[in-house]
């Protein structure tokens, strides 16, 4: 019993074609596939099973293999867009930029469904498919989507490159400030991060001159006043003690985030201590 025929045409999209595999490799053992050639140039691949009490469930387990497909294709679109359209970027931006698109359009179940809904539709009416042509009529709304995929991952990139330009300036001035302090101990304590001397004596003040401004995501929450005061300090070295911070205070971990970038090579992480049984 034949499940379902599809077409398509190697010249006339390269990115589909590039990917058969996706959809001629099926890990199941009760589906017979076919390849062939049409008398128009096209590849035939055709479904067979006598498992006729299956055979909804297989047709589910193919659309889903075109469905993973014509993401695949929708990522190689959004791709081309980025390489013709922001030629301006360098090798390593645009493999920063790619991962990005990759990971957003995968991630993406909004249009994983409509991709696949819209298969679904085409299949309702006949079990001949040929994918070129419902990729042209069918999925014309790829190309818009895949060009803002590409416009939100450029913006989250260059302000991720800001955000790390900005913190390399930090890092820059705290390195030049000889600090008062040989250590600072950051502990979890009453729901938020505290800073202590080297005799557990805690710390509370910081100079205006070290503020450190908030030039960052404002997505991104933190505690500027705890990095204000280590960089007001600027202690030699900065323990961490990871073992009491709350893994679900996001403003702690972001902050600890921008610490260890600002503080690289004065950091030293505490797994646990008498300190931290004292907290």
């Amino acid at each position: 019993m034949e499940l379902l025929s599809l077409e398509l045409n190697e010249n006339e999209n390269h990115e589909v074609f590039n990917n058969i595999k996706i959809i001629t490799n099926l890990d199941e053992s009760d589906i017979n596939i076919e390849i062939s050639s049409t008398d128009e140039g096209n590849i035939r691949i055709r479904y067979f099973t006598d498992n006729k009490a299956s055979k909804k469930n297989y047709i589910e387990k193919i659309t889903g293999r075109v469905t993973k497909l014509l993401i695949e294709y929708t990522k190689l679109e959004s791709i081309n867009f980025l390489k013709e359209s922001y030629f301006y970027f360098d090798e390593e931006e645009v493999s920063a930029i790619i991962a990005d698109i990759e990971d957003e359009i995968h991630n993406d179940i909004k249009i994983q469904l409509i991709v696949k809904n819209k298969f679904k539709e085409i299949l309702e009416r006949s079990s001949i498919i040929n994918l070129n042509g419902f990729i042209n009529f069918r999925l014309k709304f790829i190309k818009l989507y895949a060009a803002q995929v590409v416009e939100r991952c450029i913006d989250s990139y260059l302000m991720k490159k800001e955000y790390m330009d900005f913190i390399s300036i930090i890092k820059l001035i705290s390195d030049a400030e000889e600090g008062e302090y040989d250590v600072a101990n950051v502990i979890f304590s009453d729901q938020k991060l505290q800073i202590y001397d080297k005799n557990m004596k805690k710390i509370t003040y910081f100079d205006n001159n070290a503020e450190f401004s908030a030039e960052l995501d404002s997505k991104m929450t933190y505690d500027e006043t705890v990095i204000n005061l280590l960089l007001s300090v600027s202690p030699k070295k900065i323990i961490i003690h990871e073992s009491k911070i709350d893994k679900k205070d996001k403003e702690a971990l972001n902050t600890l985030e921008i610490i260890k970038k600002i503080f690289e090579g004065k950091i030293e992480i505490c797994k646990g201590c008498k300190y931290c049984d004292l907290f």
